[in-house]
């Protein structure tokens, strides 16, 4: 009976945009020095460590598949522009490197992945899902920082070779690592964006239609102005937002199903983002109220005037903030020096807003919209009966949201 095939196992690293200032050719492995690069590196040596047998490419925008030892000249090209390596030219290298068959782990953004997945559609990508160049150098360090070792073993214990296929529960433990962390970072920041605005169960009624709600949690004066900016951001996503006479702290959503889970989603997250730009407005009125040039305006007012101006000054910036998002301006008027600021928030506020200009028609996660529609309650319009969906309610991310 023959040996079974043992399958090779490959680490594939993207190249890097910061290379060697040589003009001689040099070794691959040589040629790019940027940090992102040195990390994704580091990470294919910690796999590679438990598995003697199998090998680092590096996947070059412009070469292609490259072993370490192979001699290139710089370049600057990015990985799809006119003149990258072609999904045809990568099947034939790795034909001719013998790993179309292998165990591939690619490690590097999401262009390299996608290139790389035309050869081998069922690799494993430890990096996916990774939002940013921060969560994916938080990844790599799950993979080679010595305090996260993988399992326990003394430091100086020789390690047997693990044969390639075993290599497999290593990426998984790596992956289930690096997603805990971002779901206790998604938690964070559920609980950040609850200070703003916490979102009831969606309640469907009809393919067409459905309704939520939104609280607004503070003080009542914060509370009445995040009801307002919801109301205006509301078009932006084809929504309906209505008061409670019975409580001025609760607004209700009323729109297409899909809408309202957009807008449910967005709300919090663009409050968040207004919020932080009236705040470094309000952050740039108190320098100005600690310095000299302020004593002339300031002059006879009592501790609990400059209290009130100060607190007017910042629900006005955040009034033009959210202006400002909603209809961004080709320009905004510069502050003039000798003015006080309460005089002049649209220029202070504004140029903050415009500098930090953010799309909150974009703001809604995907994911979040599709939990929130996926745990929906709904209800027969005719017989007023909720229907059940055999899916767990939306009572875990409201209770992480509250």
């Amino acid at each position: 009976m023959p040996a079974p095939t043992v399958r090779p196992r490959v680490i594939i690293v993207s190249c890097g945009g910061r290379k060697s200032t040589t003009e001689q050719p040099v070794p691959a492995g040589q040629m790019y020095c940027g940090s992102y690069h040195l990390a994704l590196r580091r990470a294919a040596d910690a796999i590679t460590s438990q598995d003697q047998t199998a090998r680092v490419l590096i996947l070059s925008s412009r070469y292609g598949f490259l072993n370490l030892d192979d001699l290139i000249s710089p370049y600057d090209l990015r990985m799809g522009e006119e003149g990258s390596v072609t999904s045809e030219q990568l099947r034939q290298q790795a034909g001719d490197l013998g790993i179309l068959n292998a165990h591939v782990t690619v490690l590097g953004p999401r262009a390299y992945e996608e290139a790389s997945r035309t050869v081998w559609p069922e690799l494993t990508a430890p990096l996916a899902g990774a939002r940013g160049i921060g969560e994916q150098l938080a990844k790599l360090a799950d993979i080679y920082t010595p305090g996260r070792r993988l399992s326990p073993e003394p430091p100086n214990a020789a390690r047997p070779a693990i044969p390639g296929p075993g290599i497999g529960h290593v990426i998984e433990e790596i992956e289930h690592q690096a997603n805990a962390r971002q779901a206790r970072e998604e938690q964070r920041a559920i609980r950040k964006r609850a200070v703003y605005a916490t979102c009831s169960q969606l309640v469907i009624e009809h393919p067409s239609q459905a309704h939520g709600s939104l609280t607004f949690p503070g003080n009542p004066a914060k509370s009445a102005a995040r009801s307002k900016a919801a109301r205006r951001y509301a078009d932006l996503y084809r929504v309906q937002v209505t008061g409670r006479p019975d409580d001025s702290r609760t607004v209700d959503v009323h729109g297409a199903p899909r809408d309202v889970a957009r807008f449910l989603s967005a709300l919090p997250r663009i409050l968040e983002g207004t919020e932080a730009r009236a705040s470094e407005a309000a952050r740039m009125y108190g320098r100005w109220e600690r310095h000299s040039i302020a004593r002339p305006h300031l002059s006879g007012m009592s501790p609990l005037q400059r209290r009130a101006y100060a607190r007017n000054f910042r629900a006005a910036a955040f009034r033009v903030v959210v202006d400002i998002l909603l209809d961004l301006p080709d320009a905004v008027p510069e502050a003039t020096s000798g003015v006080p600021p309460w005089d002049q928030v649209y220029s202070l506020a504004g140029t903050i807003a415009q500098y930090y200009w953010f799309d909150a028609a974009g703001s809604a996660d995907q994911d979040e919209t599709a939990r929130i529609l996926a745990a929906a309650e709904r209800r027969d319009v005719t017989t007023s009966a909720p229907i059940p969906v055999p899916t767990r309610t939306a009572s875990a991310y409201t209770k992480a949201a509250a």
